[in-house]
């Protein structure tokens, strides 16, 4: 099966990097041609950004063939890239998913920012007679892409990538289905639980707001043990944690001191933005992971376990989580394959209280990665590959209404969409 990966341009790809690039590699492994593209909202492209030998060497490739970095996102040549608001580059765009038995949408939709207001030509980017998949990332469609509802009759199908992103896309007419994220299983630790060759704890992510990452930091400076206390990552809120001018005035404490400073004097080491392979490594010398992360939004919709809980697994490390990121898990059960945090308690003690005595119970740390030994095997990336390939072929899927494509088309062609739903997107809290 020959297959396109596609997504629209956004300012930070965050682990949909390495969901791109491992399921492109586990379509592979099973035997099928992938391609892979970006939609940029330009009228052309100037020559390609020069990369030093010094900034390529921090680039990896996988997958798609592309180099790519964790917190940079891919270089793209000019060859894969769409410049979609050129009339021409867009027609040829939807001429060439013609050629494609299916078209993967890693982000189905535009986002709503600056360079996208006023902008509707995405809207003729979707040919009808290709197999379109929409993969969702996010999980809480009603507020941050219902207007995927628009080109709904475009789509084949919906594979979202847990549970808050299932279950919140109910409100798209799509026929769907959770597959979860693909991982490559090769590196992971079949011996016994090696409990004292470890310390401490690993907890990169990306800080967003409803990463709650600053929770994990107010705890490290009650916690008891001396093992070792590894944060990496960065983003907007990491930003205003540690600027010295426009720190916000929740991540000091009550007095006065900042909540980060304080941290790094009892023992966080922080690492910054690391790649995955050296992630990894980090993984695999601690006890635990810690996932802060929790949104009420999210949450009532269901899971949404991050990509990082599997990473942990596949390292064997012991995750925790919160009660609310893992809200009604049918994948991760607390106490059996993550230990649980309590999501809006008085995180600086509970949490510390929490992790304290997981460092300490080898008893519970050791069932734990054991009973998330045969866990994994659901996320590797030939397995979820070929769960792709058998709902591209599901012939009961697809019919979403297509006669209605000319319709909605004019319809929108004149509108400012985005200048609508800017109106309605917020922060989620």
């Amino acid at each position: 099966m020959k297959i396109l990966m596609t997504l629209f341009d956004i300012q930070d790809y965050g682990g949909i990097i390495n969901h791109a690039e491992n399921l492109a590699m586990g379509l592979k492994e099973i035997g099928h041609e992938v391609d892979f593209v970006k939609l940029c909202p330009k009228k052309k492209f100037g020559s390609t950004r020069a990369v030093s030998a010094e900034s390529i060497a921090e680039y990896r490739k996988l997958g798609t063939g592309l180099f790519y970095h964790q917190s940079k996102g891919w270089w793209w040549p000019n060859e894969n890239k769409v410049a979609y608001l050129d009339d021409v580059a867009r027609a040829k765009f939807v001429e060439k998913c013609a050629d494609y038995d299916a078209v993967l949408w890693h982000i189905p939709v535009p986002t709503c920012n600056k360079d996208n207001a006023g902008v509707n030509e995405w809207l003729q980017l979707y040919n009808p007679d290709t197999k379109n998949i929409a993969i969702i990332h996010d999980g809480n469609m009603p507020e941050l892409y219902p207007h995927l509802n628009y080109v709904a009759h475009y789509f084949h199908g919906m594979v979202c990538v847990h549970e808050s992103a299932y279950h919140s896309a109910s409100c798209i007419g799509i026929p769907r289905k959770m597959i979860v994220n693909p991982f490559d299983l090769f590196g992971i630790e079949r011996q016994y639980p090696d409990f004292h060759n470890r310390s401490g704890f690993t907890a990169v992510q990306v800080f967003k707001a409803w990463k709650r990452v600053d929770d994990l930091i107010r705890a490290i400076p009650h916690m008891k043990n001396k093992e070792n206390k590894v944060v990496g990552g960065a983003g907007i809120e990491y930003r205003y944690m540690t600027s010295q001018d426009k720190c916000k005035p929740k991540y000091f404490d009550e007095a006065g001191d900042r909540i980060w400073d304080k941290a790094l004097r009892h023992g966080m080491n922080y690492v910054g933005t690391i790649p995955t392979d050296v992630h990894y490594q980090l993984l695999r010398k601690s006890k635990l992971q810690i996932d802060p992360s929790w949104s009420r939004k999210y949450s009532a919709f269901g899971a949404h376990f991050n990509r990082t809980s599997v990473e942990a697994i596949l390292c064997g490390a012991v995750p925790v989580a919160t009660n609310l990121g893992m809200n009604k898990s049918q994948v991760f059960k607390a106490g059996v394959n993550y230990i649980e945090l309590e999501a809006g308690a008085e995180s600086q003690h509970h949490y510390a209280e929490v992790i304290d005595d997981a460092l300490n119970d080898e008893i519970r740390w050791r069932d734990i990665v054991i009973n998330n030994y045969s866990l994994a095997k659901r996320f590797d990336r030939k397995q979820v590959a070929q769960e792709y390939i058998d709902f591209i072929n599901d012939k009961t899927l697809g019919e979403t209404g297509k006669e209605t494509t000319e319709l909605i088309n004019a319809m929108f062609n004149k509108l400012d969409f985005f200048g609508i739903w800017q109106a309605r997107m917020g922060y989620i809290v």
